[in-house]
């Protein structure tokens, strides 16, 4: 062979190399690696839903009120005694929104209560003051609660409890009833 043909074999081995080189290179240096740790901050949030200022109730008729109390998000009356037909006792109170989030009832759940008749005449008793017994629950003017009802943040409303016996028929009990286990659920979700 021949000193040209060697050295141009050499020159063509020499470029070919430094060309795979060069494009090894070059693939080398499009890979790209990004490494980020990275959080997204949510403002503070407060979901405060709680009632307050109860009222000491408003008797209609020969009732006699008993004693309404407000523990954050519970209601609890007991003692009320209605003694005729249309006898009454209305509470108010009011429902806040100390949080920073709107709110809106999810939920509004009455509870059964049950009715405990005495003597012989007890389950006609039950059935009649069962019939004629009102747990009503609406906004200060009378307007009934209903479920997506909104309460913005910083906002109260004024809510009235009234408990009635209307008689619906031309029957009164003979004895006493005893009432137990009434009341209202309101559970309230984010709006």
């Amino acid at each position: 062979m021949k000193k040209n043909t060697l050295r141009t074999i050499a020159v063509s081995a020499l470029i070919l190399a430094i060309g795979a080189l060069s494009i090894s290179y070059a693939a080398l240096s499009q890979i790209l690696k990004v490494e980020a740790n990275s959080y997204v901050q949510t403002p503070d949030t407060k979901w405060n839903i709680h009632f307050e200022n109860a009222s000491n109730g408003i008797i209609t008729g020969n009732a006699e009120k008993g004693i309404l109390t407000l523990n954050a998000t519970n209601i609890t009356l007991n003692g009320v005694i209605l003694k005729n037909v249309g006898d009454s006792v209305t509470y108010t109170f009011e429902v806040v929104n100390d949080g920073n989030l709107d709110a809106k009832i999810g939920n509004i759940d009455y509870k059964n209560p049950s009715f405990t008749g005495f003597g012989e005449t007890s389950e006609v008793d039950e059935a009649i003051v069962r019939d004629a017994y009102q747990y009503i629950l609406t906004y200060e003017d009378g307007t009934p609660l209903t479920v997506s009802d909104v309460l913005n943040e910083g906002e109260r409303k004024t809510l009235k409890l009234t408990i009635t016996y209307q008689l619906k028929g031309d029957f009164e009990p003979t004895n006493d009833v005893n009432i137990d286990g009434s009341g209202v659920i309101i559970t309230y979700v984010q709006a």
